[in-house]
């Protein structure tokens, strides 16, 4: 399936005048961080005031071509299911081997199209142009002049967006584990200062323990929406965040995170395993075991809350730093492993027909949209009704 028509719609998008970050603003409508070496530097860091507050109806930022990039993107998962890679497979023909995850999740996470972006240069600059985008809002519009949801929003968004246009750098590399958490020699991307917002230089891990939580105190539902690009991180989601959905979409992750087998496996004779995501987010869970439990219990489903309630310790051992590509790899239970075509995606063969059919449609609806916007003119909106930025 190729995306590559998607490129000159997007980039029209990004380059009309109503989608530049000069535009102005319109009204609009604590967990403690655990007292690890590098949360404890980000605890010291000053940063800005207006990272913090908000106000009750504030500006608003329009994410009309992150929206768009991730609707014609991003393949859903669907409804979680507990089913594993050998329960799943079937024959398939050897093209070439490739290295295989922990078959318990390799089903499991919305998919990315980083094979269409790494090979396209026009798609690759298009996420780092909404990257730099996103990272000049507060420049134009300070934080604190929206709403607590809309600063959500845009957190998430632009950590979600810094992680996508990281990994399409290196893709095709599959194993992100130390990419991700570096080693004692080299730090990871989640520890760099990669990103400057209102003059501050920011890492990731910035974003999850020194701003989400003192900003948000109480609420760790804002874990899930933090995309690491592997299928042991919460659900790059198809749309983008705003400030009216924010909430609701980080309910829907976390019940569809915990709910799945890279979340939790409530069965086994190993006891009840959570992914290694709630240990590195361990700042949003003082007493870790309790918080956790308690944390857990209010999503997942009533037929496994009892592995849950009869489990004496909460194990963190689960872990899949596979990439959320679209073309992984399945295991051969004669003990090789493959890969397959596009009927043996990582999400299973039923499934995979089901969203290689959807992504045809919005493959097609894409080529309308492409050839509507040939054929009209940019809408231009009027300064006074323009949002605090698009992206």
């Amino acid at each position: 399936m190729k995306l590559r028509t998607s490129v000159s719609v997007i980039a029209a998008l990004l380059l009309s005048p109503v989608l530049t970050p000069t535009a102005f603003a319109t009204p609009a409508e604590t967990a403690q961080p655990a007292q690890t070496h590098t949360q404890s530097e980000m605890q010291n860091q000053t940063l800005p005031a207006s990272f913090f507050g908000g106000v009750e109806q504030g500006k608003k930022i329009d994410y009309k071509v992150l929206d768009f990039v991730l609707r014609t993107s991003v393949l859903s998962e669907g409804i979680p299911q507990r089913s594993t890679v050998l329960e799943r497979e079937q024959r398939y023909d050897i093209y070439r081997s490739y290295p295989l995850g922990d078959h318990f999740t390799a089903l499991s996470a919305n998919r990315f199209h980083y094979e269409e972006y790494q090979s396209n240069p026009e798609m690759r600059d298009v996420v780092t142009q909404l990257r730099q985008q996103l990272s000049a809002v507060p420049e134009q519009t300070p934080l604190n002049q929206l709403s607590k949801n809309e600063q959500l929003a845009y957190w998430l968004n632009l950590y979600n967006v810094t992680v996508l246009d990281e990994v399409i750098k290196v893709y095709p590399r599959k194993d992100l584990a130390t990419f991700l958490l570096g080693t004692s020699e080299q730090p990871g991307l989640l520890s760099q200062k990669i990103l400057t917002v209102a003059g501050v230089r920011l890492s990731l891990d910035d974003i999850q323990f020194a701003i989400l939580p003192k900003q948000f105190p109480q609420q760790p539902e804002v874990i899930y929406g933090l995309y690491q690009g592997i299928i042991g991180s919460p659900n790059l989601p198809a749309i983008a965040y705003t400030g009216s959905n924010v909430q609701q979409q980080l309910v829907k992750n976390a019940a569809e995170f915990i709910n799945s087998n890279r979340g939790t496996l409530p069965k086994g004779t190993l006891g009840f395993r959570v992914s290694s995501f709630y240990q590195r987010s361990a700042a949003y869970f003082p007493d870790f075991q309790a918080d956790l439990r308690k944390h857990l219990a209010t999503y997942l489903r009533l037929d496994e809350q009892p592995y849950l309630q009869g489990s004496k310790t909460i194990l963190t051992n689960l872990s899949n730093y596979s990439v959320t590509d679209v073309y992984g790899t399945l295991p051969n239970t004669k003990g090789h492993k493959t890969a397959v075509q596009v009927a043996a995606l990582p999400l299973g063969p039923v499934v995979a027909r089901k969203l290689t059919s959807e992504q045809l449609e919005r493959y097609h609806l894409l080529k309308q949209r492409g050839q509507t916007m040939q054929a009209s003119q940019p809408l231009v909106v009027a300064p006074e009704k323009q949002p605090a930025a698009a992206i």
